[in-house]
């Protein structure tokens, strides 16, 4: 059963950055605009789909790329070489092997780690904080103080 992973720390996949981080054009702004930020204005997460891309072939990836582009509020000439430059930054995806291989990893080290181990992870770390949590508040009260003895007053 293959499940999609987003991860919201996804920096870990450098080999992405390059192409994620790639100017695609300015807009009408004038600010600079990237693939990440492409992505991410039409409600993709842009390391699962840069990934998805890396394994497609190179036409299929320049056409959803383009189409991608054409969709930004670029400068005419930008959206005019949305496919020239489709084609220029799918160079900079990883091949399809080192991210079917990154893929594939990853299924690995979640298949050998039972679901068991983050829960007794968490409940070491709880005791092991109530426990100083009880040291701490021993030493802060200190020893028991003596009572202070009542007098009434008279004098024998």
């Amino acid at each position: 059963m293959a499940t999609s992973r987003t991860d919201a720390f996804a920096l870990k996949n450098s080999s992405l950055n390059a192409f994620l981080f790639a100017e695609v054009g300015t807009e009408l702004n004038g600010s600079q605009l990237t693939i990440l930020s492409t992505l991410a204005r039409l409600g993709a997460d842009p390391w699962a789909e840069a990934a998805r891309w890396a394994t497609l072939p190179k036409a299929a990836t320049i056409d959803s790329l383009s189409y991608s582009i054409a969709q930004m509020p670029l400068c005419a000439q930008a959206l005019a070489d949305a496919r020239v430059t489709a084609s220029r930054l799918i160079l900079l995806l990883p091949s399809p092997n080192a991210m079917t291989q990154r893929m594939e990893s990853a299924t690995t080290i979640a298949a050998v780690m039972p679901g068991w181990v983050p829960l007794a992870f968490f409940c070491c770390a709880l005791a092991v904080g109530m426990g100083l949590n009880a040291l701490l508040t021993q030493n802060a009260v200190g020893p028991a103080a003596a009572p202070i003895p009542q007098t009434t007053g008279q004098t024998p």
